[in-house]
């Protein structure tokens, strides 16, 4: 018998019996007389799969790849519905504790919520979706990664606390764009004062310092401007409440001030010229970075890109899609056909949903707590029920 040869649902043999009008040929059981096709599940999915991991990770939209397969939008959308269940892998899990030179961290906001990024200058590390970037987001993302050597932040406090808890040893680099952004958004880029075109002038200088005596002249020179404008900063302005009519103190060139106290916590706290003193243990202490210009410019940039080209994708659905795009920029990503193969094409991820819903919606009738949903309607009057009037 020739290994191909279908089995019918009888358990009979199966003979050919011509073809389809598609030109596919048709079996028939030498027992019940059914007639079927043999079909290939497997190769139909990793096709489908491959159009999926097409569409979300470029900006190939569903109607394009469906006229390229000629079939309709809607039948394209059909066919990804299982798709969507198809975990994506944790990069984290199941590699070394490899110790990183560098590690950049940042977060973006999308329609799916916040995402938290950690990577390298040439790869994708982990990634954590969150409501806000708080302390303790933070620290679930860096639970998940070895502490490196250095890592630069944009400044947010969560990030801090969270490298303080987690990375106590690693070496904190501030983003220097975002401290020259800081500083611009008190001064304005056009100050009118000396005192103001002073502090955006030096703050400027940050990004074009390379050694460590350019470091210091800059340090001396914020020192010098605190000599010159102290009397100046220190100025305050009686203030009247309108309503109260009570009298209060206020900072009189109070945007100055703190353009300067936010250089001068930096510079203090040892902040502004990590990538110029990194550690020993530093492989290639020449490609250490002092902005997030790779990570925000690299990944972070792309991924509102391609959340901007899917609008109107629900929540899970984006997150899921971007989660895809990161997994993809991981060092080592494994073939995502492979990965939905391996889950049964989805399948798993459905029976673990079905099994944890039928067990969360089971009634406990020892403390008589009902079931959380049920088919039945109540007989009894409420109110929450009751007909709705004026507008939605």
């Amino acid at each position: 018998m020739p290994k191909n040869r279908p089995r019918c649902h009888c358990g009979g043999d199966m003979k050919r019996n011509g073809t389809t009008t598609k030109g596919t040929v048709r079996w028939r059981c030498k027992v019940c007389g059914a007639s079927s096709v043999k079909r290939r599940g497997d190769v139909t999915n990793a096709a489908v799969f491959a159009q999926f991991i097409e569409h979300c990770t470029t900006t190939t939209s569903i109607e394009a790849i469906a006229q390229r397969h000629g079939v309709s939008h809607a039948t394209m959308k059909r066919r990804f519905s299982w798709c969507w269940l198809v975990d994506v892998p944790d990069p984290t899990i199941g590699h070394t504790g490899r110790v990183y030179d560098q590690i950049f961290l940042d977060g973006t906001y999308t329609a799916g919520g916040c995402l938290i990024v950690a990577a390298t200058l040439d790869h994708v590390i982990a990634w954590h979706w969150c409501r806000r970037e708080t302390t303790r987001d933070y620290q679930r993302l860096l639970e998940r990664i070895p502490a490196p050597l250095i890592v630069v932040i944009d400044g947010g406090q969560g990030a801090a606390s969270a490298i303080k808890n987690c990375w106590p040893e690693t070496k904190v680099q501030r983003c220097l764009v975002h401290a020259q952004r800081v500083v611009r958004r008190y001064t304005t880029s056009q100050p009118r004062t000396d005192a103001g075109r002073t502090i955006y002038q030096l703050a400027l200088k940050l990004t074009r310092i390379t050694n460590l005596d350019e470091a210091a002249t800059w340090g001396a020179q914020l020192h010098e401007f605190s000599t010159i404008y102290r009397a100046w900063m220190d100025e305050k302005t009686m203030l009247k409440d309108p309503k109260t009519g009570n009298w209060t103190t206020t900072w009189t060139h109070a945007k100055v001030r703190s353009a300067y106290n936010s250089l001068n916590h930096l510079w203090r706290s040892n902040l502004l010229f990590t990538y110029l003193t990194p550690p020993k243990e530093v492989l290639n202490p020449e490609h250490i970075k002092s902005t997030t210009n790779s990570l925000e410019g690299g990944i972070n940039a792309q991924l509102k890109l391609l959340a901007r080209t899917h609008r109107g994708r629900s929540g899970e659905h984006q997150r899921r899609m971007l989660d895809w795009w990161l997994y993809l920029k991981t060092e080592l990503p494994d073939d995502p056909v492979r990965i939905a193969r391996q889950s049964n094409w989805g399948q798993d991820q459905l029976a673990k949903v079905t099994t944890l819903t039928h067990n969360e919606n089971q009634a406990d009738h020892e403390t008589g707590r009902p079931a959380l949903y049920d088919n039945g309607i109540d007989t009894e009057y409420t109110h929450s029920i009751g007909i709705q009037k004026g507008q939605i």
